[in-house]
């Protein structure tokens, strides 16, 4: 008999919970809302708000009269926020506490003098924010090899919040050995990290790993990373359309995990397609 495992931590964190909790109430309070960006990086989600009325922009300058703007779970640039208020345009300010906290970070090192590293991707909506609240010399680094030459100089180091832990301490201690004055702030994500421990003892116990996640969502793609590292059999879904039926043939154990901006609704049509592929 086949079994399904769930892994320990999955899905929806309190940032994006909070986010959609925002998103939702401002709906049903008849007010016109438009997203900056993908309130989240899951596309069901985001298609379910939409039906709900909110509107996804790129741009400020797309914004209709009488519209409030939701500025999304992963932050904005400084320079787009003071030009909403500026405007006296209607903000809901949806940013995860977490990246909020990081971009304080990042304007308190700058003021301070020190040369701002954030440890992160490049190009992820998170990373661009951060960069926008450092006031001097901000830089992004993802790899070991992107480390740069460092002079006697203070350097400031933040990390974006879903970044591999692992990577993240690879990275500082590469800083740390050029560098003479540091100041580090740890604003990892504990939900993140306790989403990837979860996938790590999953996969001791699975024949096979289903992660269900945005494929442009960073902490989900983290966790496939982590699940083929370790040598497991990986999927990676968005939705319940994509499960195959071959992939369960000869496997008696199923592990289910799923990425922090992954509904419980999506998650449940998985586990019901897959019982119902392999029950039958």
């Amino acid at each position: 008999m086949m079994e399904i495992i769930l892994a320990k931590e999955l899905g929806f964190c309190f940032g994006v919970r909070r986010a959609i909790g925002l998103a939702e109430e401002a709906l049903r309070l008849k007010k016109l809302v438009a997203s900056l960006g993908p309130i989240i990086h899951n596309p069901l989600e985001v298609s379910r708000l939409e039906t709900m009325g909110l509107r996804v922009i790129d741009n400020i300058n797309e914004l209709k009269d009488g519209e409030s703007i939701l500025i999304r779970s992963h932050g904005a640039p400084f320079d787009v926020i003071q030009e909403l208020k500026n405007k006296g345009i209607d903000i809901i300010d949806a940013t995860c506490p977490l990246v909020a906290r990081a971009q304080r970070m990042v304007e308190f090192l700058s003021s301070e003098g020190y040369k701002v590293i954030i440890v992160g991707e490049q190009g992820h909506p998170e990373v661009r924010g951060l960069v926008s609240y450092g006031k001097g010399d901000t830089f992004v680094v993802s790899s070991l090899e992107e480390v740069p030459e460092l002079s006697k100089e203070k350097i400031g180091i933040v990390g974006q919040t879903t970044f591999s832990l692992e990577r993240f301490k690879e990275i500082v201690s590469e800083i740390v050995s050029r560098s003479w004055e540091i100041r580090i702030f740890n604003t990892l994500c504990d939900a993140s990290r306790k989403r990837q421990r979860a996938v790590e003892e999953l996969v001791d116990k699975a024949d096979v790993i289903i992660v269900i996640g945005g494929k442009n969502s960073a902490n989900t793609r983290r966790l496939v990373d982590i699940a083929k590292s370790k040598g497991s059999i990986v999927y990676h879904i968005e939705s319940w359309d994509e499960v195959l039926p071959e992939w369960f043939v000869g496997k008696d154990k199923i592990g289910i995990t799923a990425g922090a901006s992954t509904p419980d609704w999506v998650i449940d049509k998985v586990l019901e397609k897959i019982k119902e592929l392999c029950y039958q």
